[in-house]
């Protein structure tokens, strides 16, 4: 088929309207006219790859990373940066709209920073004790000798790591989980490997990182990131910090606030809350392991007038976004890495009789699909 790409969407395909229906081309950008083949039909969609591209989208660039082909990692690489922030916009306002029922007018600000080497915390999986990357749509394993989205430090990490996976002791490991301070922290599978601790300092607060435990991905968004929720703690006094993670946001909202409550299911990131905390001599915040559905539904007495909302890409869940937003805080401050989900949870806080006051977008993974808001609600 011949196609005219229009736009692209969230997920990373671009779309194409013919006679017979939508069809989803990926590794296309808007204004490409392609030859396509038909590789699945739905219901109401078609999937499609490229078999010619016969004119080239002014978007166009060429993809700098070796792993782009075959490992399908940074899905719009051949796309102008510039030019993915503007549809990233545009897909997040789409998005709102469609399936948030909102339709957002305002200016989005947007954070962003160098495309490239910006990666300092990384997963691997292993195949014939090498590491690779899964590659895109189907469970096969890439091996990979460098990528264009990691810092100097993890390349180099990566035929060191080859080098630990040939000796008998790691035949098992099926995973490698890193991250840079530096040095270079590892845990090939449970095993950790490394001189620690590795340290970032993001303004004047230090963090211990864990290569087990999320931290935020990209260094050179950190500050701006940090900024983007700081900004909305002034005047808060009791802030509760949901899927706090290791304590990015609690630690320094507690420097703004009197007291700072943090829920997080992983028990490897609470104990690293907890260390950055004594890291940082700070004695207002408190960490708490479990679910973060469990922790609000046995705790009745909250009254924080701030609640910040970080859940992973599965979003927080219709029913702890509503339980949240029924604790009546002045501000609630949704951090999503995940528009869809974002949309789908907005609802119930606009239930609660909440505005959406403001979005910014966060573009933590620069060359892939991937979108990171932060959106403010108030009463």
């Amino acid at each position: 088929m011949r196609l005219t790409i229009e736009k692209l969407v969230y997920g990373g395909a671009g779309l194409a309207r013919t006679e017979h229906g939508v069809v989803f081309v990926p590794r296309t950008a808007p204004g490409d006219v392609v030859e396509a083949e038909l590789v699945e039909r739905k219901t109401d969609y078609a999937l499609g790859r490229v078999t010619s591209l016969l004119e080239p989208s002014p978007d166009r660039q060429v993809p700098a990373c070796p792993n782009y082909e075959n490992a399908g990692c940074c899905h719009w690489q051949h796309i102008r940066y510039s030019r993915q922030l503007e549809i990233k916009e545009a897909i997040l306002r789409e998005t709102l709209q469609r399936i948030g029922r909102v339709t957002w007018e305002a200016p989005i600000a947007t954070l962003s920073g160098p495309d490239l080497a910006y990666r300092f915390r990384a997963s691997f999986h292993v195949n014939k004790r090498k590491l690779g990357f899964m590659a895109e749509g189907s469970h096969t394993i890439v091996p990979v000798l460098r990528c264009s989205a990691l810092t100097a430090e993890l390349n180099a990490f990566i035929p060191e790591a080859n080098e630990i996976l040939a000796t008998p002791a790691m035949a098992e490991t099926r995973e490698v989980h890193v991250v840079s301070g530096p040095p270079v922290l590892a845990a090939f599978d449970q095993k950790r490997v490394g001189q620690g601790p590795a340290r970032v300092k993001v303004k004047e607060w230090l963090f211990d990182l864990h290569p087990e435990a999320f931290f935020q991905t990209n260094h050179y968004l950190l500050r701006d990131f940090l900024e983007a929720v700081l900004v909305h703690g002034s005047g808060a006094k009791r802030v509760l910090d949901l899927f706090c993670g290791s304590g990015f946001f609690s630690i320094p909202l507690a420097n703004h606030t009197s007291e700072v409550l943090g829920v997080e299911a992983s028990r490897i990131a609470v104990k690293q809350a907890q260390l950055n905390a004594r890291l940082n001599h700070v004695l207002n915040v408190e960490f708490f392991e479990g679910p973060v559905d469990e922790a609000l539904r046995h705790s009745p007495d909250l009254r924080p007038d701030l609640i910040v909302i970080n859940p992973p890409r599965a979003g927080a869940g219709r029913e702890v976004t509503a339980l949240a937003a029924g604790l009546d805080a002045e501000r609630i401050l949704y951090v999503s890495c995940n528009p869809s989900t974002f949309a789908r949870e907005m609802p119930a806080i606009l239930a609660r009789g909440y505005t959406l006051a403001g979005i910014t977008l966060v573009d933590q993974f620069p060359n892939t699909y991937h979108i990171e808001l932060v959106a403010l609600f108030q009463k």
